[in-house]
Formats: structure tokens, sequence, C-alpha cells
């Protein structure tokens, strides 16, 4: 073999090793962009619709060297943007609905007494109460405080909010599931309920508008899809449904909060937001993610305000870091008369059914 033989040949090999590579990794995130159309409630699979934005950025860096190996790899490198294109378009189609501008509502004017505006925190239980939490409540002003993960220590670090939050429902854990909520409003029958039978604390209760009438707001932060799960997400899909069954059972038009340990184009927001009639505000004004506030990379929705028709959106905002691994968010919103249509009661009637079915597993499952 001559030097130049051998030249080529080392080319050859380092050419099929490389591109044998990225074909590697192109098939890996076009099988994981794809992973979670299964309809299991495995932990490994509902947490890969976290990282779709993630995913969509990578294989859009993997078609560069693609294109680089066409000359050598033709019909592999072919396959290989086809994979590609197909993953970025499914990609496309689940996230294009949250990089919209717009708003879910046009309101000119809010009628005096019939704002709203609802802040929430994940504080992060280990996380150091140095004030900056308290000093960003202070500045923003929410009508609502919704504060999760408080344990003793947070407990006593925000009590300072009752001075002009004077109404509040709190359950107190050691178990990164303690839960707060304070108010400028007056709450009506205010509860802590376990609503799936897990053992995660979540707020019911209603809220006298300063226009005199009453709302319902649900304050909730079920347990994420991990393995402590028995690799399954069925606690957490069962609090969601039961927080949108609540809402779709009472007469009153209401909004529900909190971190969701789940990203809002997931199959379980979803259904949520079918059985409650839900309207999404981040649909209309980005994707805002709010977890992890410790990487720019690797981020994502997990905290949301939900509404029901009667309710529209006049902003939502993600507020600076405090030290937790989530962001703050804040929403305003405006009570629209007028706006209250539910749908019939046969709507989605197998679908309620799966919930309750849900529920009641969760509830057996302990």
């Amino acid at each position: 073999m001559t030097h130049d033989s051998g030249n080529v040949h080392q080319r050859s090999v380092k050419h099929k090793v490389g591109f044998g590579f990225v074909f590697s990794l192109v098939l890996l995130f076009a099988t994981l962009s794809f992973v979670p159309l299964i309809d299991t409630n495995r932990w490994w699979v509902r947490i890969l619709d976290f990282p779709r934005l993630q995913e969509a950025v990578a294989l859009l860096i993997l078609a560069l060297p693609v294109m680089l190996y066409f000359r050598y790899f033709r019909n592999m490198a072919a396959l290989a943007m086809i994979l590609i294109f197909s993953a970025l378009a499914y990609h496309g189609f689940v996230l294009f609905p949250y990089f919209q501008s717009g708003k879910d509502f046009p309101v000119a004017e809010c009628r005096p007494g019939s704002t709203m505006s609802v802040m929430i925190a994940n504080v992060k239980m280990r996380n150091d109460p140095d004030g900056r939490l308290l000093d960003l409540v202070r500045q923003v002003e929410p009508d609502l405080f919704l504060a999760m993960e408080t344990n003793e220590k947070w407990n006593e670090a925000l009590s300072p909010l009752e001075e002009t939050m004077p109404h509040s429902v709190s359950h107190v854990s050691d178990s990164s599931f303690g839960i707060h909520l304070f108010s400028r409003l007056s709450l009506e029958s205010p509860k802590i309920r376990f609503l799936a039978g897990q053992d995660t604390p979540q707020i019911v209760t209603g809220v006298r508008l300063a226009s005199g009438e009453t709302v319902d707001f649900l304050g909730v932060h079920p347990r994420p899809p991990t393995p402590r799960q028995s690799n399954t997400t069925l606690g957490r899909d069962a609090v969601l449904f039961k927080a949108a069954l609540l809402l779709r059972e009472s007469e009153r038009t209401g909004i529900v909060a909190g971190d969701f340990n789940a990203t809002p184009w997931e199959s379980a927001v979803k259904r949520m937001r079918q059985i409650g009639y839900l309207e999404e505000p981040r649909r209309g004004h980005g994707y805002l993610p709010t977890f992890s506030a410790n990487s720019v990379w690797m981020s994502w929705p997990l905290d949301h305000i939900f509404h029901e028709p009667g309710f529209a959106t006049l902003s939502l905002e993600r507020l600076p870091s405090f030290g937790s691994d989530h962001y703050p968010f804040l929403g305003k919103f405006c009570r629209i008369s007028g706006h209250d249509a539910r749908p019939p009661p046969q709507t989605d009637r197998e679908l309620i059914k799966e919930a309750k079915r849900a529920i009641e597993a969760a509830k057996n499952s302990g």
C-alpha cells in the first residue's frame, strides 16, 4: 500500500467514525423527541417532554455536520436530514403557540375593582431567606402571593408580609411541599386540602375582589415525575385533574396557580385544561421559562397560572431571581362579565371518567 493510499484509507476511517458518531446523536435526539407520544405514566417518558426547545436546538446544530458529510455518505446523510426535519417539525408544532405575541382577550379597559394580580414563587426549601424575595413581593405588591416549599424557616421569614397582606392560609412542612398564601383581598372558606390522597397539601379558597364578587383560587404544587414516585407520574397528574374538576364543578369562575412540575404542552396539562375549560396565558405572552433559574440552557416553564374564561390576562411576567432554582412568576388578570361560557355537561365525558379513575388510583396508591 502506497503512502497516499494509506492516507486516503485513514481519512475514510475518520469520516466513517465521525459520521457514525453524528448519525448516532441525530438518531438519539430524534427518538427522544417522539418518545413522549407514548401514552404512559412512567416518569422517564413524561420528563422527556421538558427539554423540547433544547432538543430542537441540538438537532439544528447537528444539521451542520450532517451537511458536511453529505458528499461522503449521501444516502445515510439524507436519512439523517429527514430525521432532523421530522423531529424539528414536531417540536415546532408543539412549541409554536408559546412564541406568539398577543392576548387571550383584547381588553381596552378593566372595570374598577375587577383586577387581580397573582404572584407565585417556589422558594426552594434549602434556599437561604436573605430578604430578596420579601423585598420583591413588597415591590410588586400582588393581590395574592403563593409561596411553595415553605418550611418553618421560610414561615418566619415571610411573616412580615401579613402587615400588608393580612389574609393568609398555610401548611408548613419539612418535606419540600409546604405552602403559603398571602392575600390583600379577603379569603372565603380557605382550606388546605390533599386533592388526590397524596401527602402534598394544596390551597382551595374563595377570593373576594374589590368589586365584591367572589372568585375561586387554587394553589397547587404536586410532586414532580421522579423515580421516587415508583416510576409513575400518577400522583402529579391526579392533583392537576382534581384541581380542574373543582373549578369545573364550581358555580364561580376561578384561577389555578402553582409549580405544576409539568410543562404546558404535556398531555396531562392538556387534559387538565380540557377538564377545567382553562385558558393558558403563556400562549399569548411567551415561553417564559421558570425552572431552572440556575441554568440558561436547561430551563423550561414549570410554574403556571391558568384561568377560566371569566378572566382575561392583562400581563404575564417572569420576575428576577432571588436565589431559588425557580424564578418567581406574576400574572395580572381582569374579571370579565359575559365570558363565563362553560362546556355542556356531556363534553369530554370519557376524559372526565379517566381523570376520576386516575384520582382514585392515586388515592389507593397512598
